[in-house]
């Protein structure tokens, strides 16, 4: 059987990383499996995968995602595979759209990252999310919250639900890598860690504007790039932050980053699943998050919830921490949830449906 994952880019994020993680292990698993980008800027992910001898390709339309061109590029390819398996938007609506431009029998895969998106919000939208979305023969959601809002979005019962897998023992080597200049550093202080894009559903504001709020041994440590870090690079100036906080940019090795984190935060508006929160446990951190769905049922009963942008709840929670006892609890349990997100269950469960839809 052969595969081609199409997504918009491999810039840093969960949909992104469950790319440049699972394919690989697909293809040791004897499925021919190639991806295809939208944008093919090079990346630390797409340079991942091509160490792994992954066939990455892009359609080479000036990496403007949203030109409808690619409905013909993507149409093309359509012949040379049994499966298409698509993530995010506007992938989703392309290869829909191909696959109507061409009527082919192939299969499409669809995977639901996240748990509401601003399409929703609008009648236009939610007409052609219900037509488009009818042209997948399996549609994913990687949490029951997702599942219920697509459910609910598309007026539909038959979305299959398929937890994120992390790869628990890759997150723990990559977490010996030399990361000795931010330690050295640092080494005095209480790193709080956030892995996520700059974008405005990943909220780093609240998590800067607690700084303000706690004794000055935290320092802020943000993994990412995005149209937010600007602005937020503004706010830290602003408040008189600039040598508290660190702005890494996009890493390859988020592992050994994570591995130096006090506690692991992520201050979500809302999430899909909530990667960097799995991989922080599986490395014994703490983790606090915001209780919302998708991240909080990973984080619940293990880690520590607080509502959105609720600073002051944050802090108590960080400062809570301080107490030996407590910290090692909380570490205990995260290690311990991590343990059900092992990546073989994904892996599994996703050839489950190639194999179904392909019979």
């Amino acid at each position: 059987m052969k595969i081609l994952r199409v997504i918009n880019s491999l810039n840093i994020g969960g949909a992104e990383r469950s790319i440049v993680v699972n394919v690989p292990k697909h293809i040791q698993r004897g499925f021919e499996m190639d991806v295809l980008l939208l944008d093919g800027n090079p990346t630390f992910f797409r340079q991942e995968l091509l160490d792994n001898s992954v066939s990455v390709s892009w359609l080479g339309l000036q990496n403007n995602i949203y030109n409808p061109f690619y409905i013909f590029k993507i149409a093309k390819l359509f012949k040379k595979y049994d499966v298409v398996h698509a993530h995010l938007f506007p992938t989703l609506y392309w290869v829909a759209l191909a696959k109507i431009l061409t009527k082919s029998k192939i299969k499409l895969v669809y995977t639901e990252h996240s748990t509401y998106n601003k399409r929703r919000d609008y009648t236009i939208f939610n007409w052609l999310d219900r037509f488009l979305y009818k042209q997948y023969n399996a549609i994913i959601a990687i949490s029951p919250e997702a599942n219920v809002a697509l459910s609910q979005h598309l007026k539909r019962n038959d979305i299959i639900t398929i937890f994120n897998g992390v790869d628990l023992s890759q997150v723990r080597i990559e977490a010996k890598k030399d990361c000795n200049e931010l330690s050295e550093k640092y080494k005095d202080k209480k790193l709080l860690v956030q892995v996520a894009g700059f974008r405005s559903s990943k909220d780093q504001d609240t998590v800067i504007k607690c700084l303000t709020l706690l004794p000055n041994e935290y320092i802020a440590v943000f993994v990412g790039d995005g149209e937010r870090m600007t602005t937020c690079k503004k706010m830290v100036d602003d408040l008189g932050l600039k040598e508290r906080v660190v702005f890494l940019g996009l890493q390859k090795n988020v592992g050994a980053i994570l591995n130096l984190a006090h506690i692991v935060i992520m201050s979500s508006h809302w999430e899909g699943f909530g990667r960097a929160a799995i991989e922080g446990m599986a490395l014994g951190k703490p983790v606090i998050a915001t209780n919302v769905s998708g991240l909080a049922d990973i984080v619940r009963d293990a880690g520590l919830l607080f509502d959105t942008s609720d600073t002051q709840t944050l802090k108590e929670l960080i400062l809570k921490l301080e107490a030996l006892d407590f910290y090692s609890e909380i570490s205990k349990k995260c290690a311990e949830r991590a343990t059900e997100y092992d990546i073989d269950k994904m892996i599994s469960a996703y050839e489950l449906i190639y194999n179904k839809i392909n019979e």
